[in-house]
């Protein structure tokens, strides 16, 4: 595979993190520390490490904006009656360069950081009183989160691997150096992803010695992402003997329904908490300075707050009676007919402080199902029974078969407001079609999957003008 040994333009070349999420990401060397004697030491190396965990919380990726776009655009939410007048674009799908995700600045930074850990450690580093599974472990997170970052740069700015894997990625950069890198192609960005994450899974220990909280990488979440990964390739039996790992992994569990309507004060819904069902979290336990507005999802989804991101009735009305998750939204007695999502209930009665989940357990049984209905062998493993496990845990009867179609609809259901649906719908080729929508184009938008001419270019979000003004090599996404 081709790579490059630059980083994008306008990433500042940054070893250490701006903000902390958690206790141990809270030592913030001078700016003159920036260098390769920072490094030199294991601590340098862990804060530089934190400081790549730190970008996760920005409002552009997990703290809102990549959720938010996500669902909007997927047609899981909607524009309310309580506006601030943010996600108007998203909503109307009017994507323009200059008004895009800002997903693309803050995702380059965290790989600028991980790499330059990565490329100390591979360099031979080492250092007295040390052990060597407290270096790998710091290798390990920075491969986890350098994967992750692709893997949504991917989702977010480019046309869906089942689409063609020459249509254009995003820069695979592995060397942090100032340069003009030029796009690699889809199937590479995702071949970076995937060596990325194999490679963290050899070297993450099954829990994390920072805590249980689901805040730090380990090999089960590597492991979670990858079989997300390869059920975006179509490459169904990874995914789904990945997610029988997970599955199979002790300290998980499915939230039971009454659990799943319970808060407590951790900052996430469901009383089980990250040691049965999530995976992954970012954690949200404090606001903090660089991202300011870190409390912003929690506002969004709550008229209270902000309220822009109101549930669409086409979600609304895809819950059966019995459902327990239709409960997890809110109806004020001002609004009578319109619906926000109470999943980021927020932390000790504060909607400035809550977790955003990235990955969990639900979403592996949803995975090996759909990857069992196309052509992947799991011993002892149904796709119905997979399906059944997923609606007992939420309140409802077995079903007594499942389709794809199925599998769809309860991704939905089970996923909305974490960031999917967008990605979902592009991934398998299925066009977006909203009766609840006020907008008088884009109601519908057209996919045709498998590399065809008429791919809506829609589904790729374009490069920020200001990346392709200060990067020759970088191209704009076609359409735009």
């Amino acid at each position: 595979m081709k790579t490059r040994s630059y980083t994008i333009f306008l990433v500042i070349i940054l070893v250490l993190f701006t903000t902390a999420c958690e206790d141990f990401l809270v030592k913030e060397p001078r700016l003159s520390q920036l260098n390769k004697e920072t490094l030199s030491t294991f601590d340098g190396l862990n804060n530089a490490t934190g400081g790549a965990y730190s970008q996760l919380c920005s409002t552009e990726w997990y703290g809102a904006g990549f959720i938010v776009t996500a669902d909007m655009k997927g047609g899981n939410a909607k524009r309310g009656s309580v506006v601030s007048g943010r996600y108007t674009d998203e909503y109307l799908w009017n994507n323009r360069p200059g008004a895009t995700s800002g997903l693309w600045s803050v995702a380059y930074s965290t790989i600028a950081k991980a790499n330059n850990v990565i490329e100390v450690i591979d360099g031979g580093f080492g250092q007295a009183g040390i052990e060597q599974t407290d270096i790998d472990l710091l290798k390990g997170e920075c491969l986890f989160l350098r994967g992750l970052s692709y893997f949504d740069l991917a989702r977010m700015y480019c046309q869906p691997y089942s689409a063609g894997v020459s249509n254009p990625g995003v820069p695979v950069v592995l060397v942090t150096e100032e340069g003009y890198p030029s796009r690699n192609t889809v199937g590479e960005t995702y071949e970076r992803v995937v060596t990325d994450l194999e490679d963290a899974i050899e070297l993450l220990p099954v829990t994390s010695p920072r805590g249980d909280d689901g805040a730090w990488a380990t090999k089960v979440a590597a492991q979670a992402l990858l079989a997300k990964v390869h059920l975006y390739m179509e490459n169904w039996q990874e995914a789904a003997t990945l997610a029988t790992d997970v599955i199979g992994a002790p300290g998980f569990e499915l939230f039971s329904p009454e659990d799943y309507t319970t808060w407590d004060n951790d900052g996430y819904w469901g009383s089980g908490g990250p040691g049965a069902e999530i995976i992954f979290q970012v954690d949200g336990s404090e606001p903090n300075t660089s991202h300011g507005y870190w409390e912003a999802i929690s506002y969004l989804v709550n008229p209270e707050g902000y309220g822009d991101c109101a549930a669409s009735m086409d979600l609304i009305n895809l819950y059966e009676a019995g459902d327990v998750r239709a409960d997890l939204y809110l109806e004020p007695e001002d609004y009578p007919g319109e619906y926000w999502s109470l999943k980021y209930p927020g932390r000790n009665g504060s909607i400035r402080e809550y977790n955003t989940p990235v990955l969990r357990l639900a979403e592996m049984y949803l995975i090996r199902a759909e990857a069992l209905l196309e052509d992947a062998s799991v011993p002892g493993a149904t796709a119905l029974n997979d399906f059944n496990a997923v609606r007992i845990h939420r309140g409802l009867a077995a079903a007594s078969s499942v389709t794809l179609n199925d599998i769809y609809a309860e991704r939905r259901r089970e996923l909305c407001f974490e960031g999917n649906e967008l990605f979902d719908l592009a991934r398998t080729g299925r066009s977006l079609s909203r009766t609840d929508f006020t907008g008088l184009v884009n109601k519908n938008v057209i996919f045709t999957p498998g590399g065809s001419a008429i791919v809506n270019y829609l589904w790729a979000m374009p490069i920020p003008q200001a990346e392709i003004d200060a990067n020759v090599n970088c191209q704009q996404n076609p359409g735009y």
